[in-house]
């Protein structure tokens, strides 16, 4: 199985469209290029983070995770169910809803231009997943009207629940790193994970890697595997050179009468020890329905993004 790559500057929509819902459907993952964000916003945003992350713990904590408002720094406090272990990373989180963000920005003499070239890349990966959306709903979502999808996420309302997500898995050091490299990562036997297999809970999620910096693997659908439950079960996800890595979430997957495929992906330990040594980053923007968004099928009863989103929040941090 491989990601399939989807070129955007083809103007035949339809044609997109069909690789987009073809790229949906079975593998849960693709990555978009020469799509609508610029490089050297993109480019900003890595070097502000890896700043951020720099900074000296206290500093950091200024800006603590919080829950309710889904906002904030956390170090290595995130437990997926597939491990109940918590992932070896750490974020920054910004949700794109009215007074989420109040008193969480960083410091403006700490991070000079943080918040403005964050809301910007809100805008620019709003935009794109909402197209994306748009694209794929003919024929995910036959039973809604056209744009009920693109209408129930916005940003920066009172019912928003888009995300924006800086990440940095640290350098794996002296017992971790023996362990990392004498184990076959390529299956279920490590204890740690930089972060442990689970699925979005999001409508997409729009993930920017960086080129050298690997790790990303989502899961082999059952129907490809030549030998089932081997190590063939995980594919890499690997960085492209101006692209964007998308995959379908768990919202989406329901909204579409599962015809979309959320597929289980994780970040592996590295491998070897220059990996060990070598830090990763990644930012990932979530497009998350509205609090009020009612998600509604052909098979299960409604439930509003917000009911549904709350409860995969509090599953998922640590006490």
């Amino acid at each position: 199985m491989e990601i399939p790559i989807i070129d955007l500057s083809n103007p035949n929509d339809e044609e997109i469209a069909i690789q987009l819902w073809n790229a949906a459907h079975n593998v849960g993952f693709f990555t978009l290029i020469n799509h609508s964000i610029p490089q050297h916003q993109i480019d900003t945003l890595f070097s502000l983070s890896e700043q951020f992350f720099h900074l000296d713990s206290k500093i950091k904590h200024r800006y603590p995770f919080d829950v309710p408002k889904n906002s904030g720094y956390e170090f290595m406090t995130q437990k997926p169910p597939s491990t109940n272990v918590v992932d070896l990373k750490e974020t920054f989180q910004v949700t794109a809803r009215e007074g989420c963000m109040d008193n969480l920005w960083p410091d403006n003499d700490e991070q000079p231009g943080f918040q403005e070239v964050a809301m910007d890349m809100i805008a620019n990966s709003h935009a794109l997943a909402c197209r994306v959306l748009s694209l794929l709903e003919s024929r995910a979502c036959p039973h809604v009207d056209r744009g009920t999808l693109q209408n129930a996420h916005h940003i920066w309302g009172e019912d928003g629940q888009c995300t924006l997500r800086l990440l940095h898995y640290p350098t794996v050091v002296n017992a971790e790193a023996e362990e990392s490299t004498q184990s076959n990562t390529d299956n279920d036997t490590n204890t740690r994970w930089r972060c442990g297999a689970h699925t979005d809970w999001g409508s997409l999620t729009l993930l920017f890697q960086r080129v050298g910096e690997d790790g990303l693997e989502c899961r082999r659908r059952a129907v490809d595997e030549d030998v089932k439950g081997t190590s063939a079960s995980w594919v890499e996800v690997p960085p492209v050179e101006g692209g964007i890595t998308v995959n379908i979430g768990d919202m989406l997957k329901r909204w579409s009468d599962c015809k979309l495929y959320s597929n289980m992906h994780r970040v592996r330990m590295p491998k070897t020890i220059e990996e060990c040594a070598k830090s990763r980053y990644s930012v990932a923007f979530f497009l998350q329905a509205d609090k009020s968004a009612l998600i509604e099928n052909t098979t299960d009863e409604a439930i509003t993004a917000g009911e549904y989103f709350a409860a995969r929040i509090n599953a998922h941090f640590t006490e």
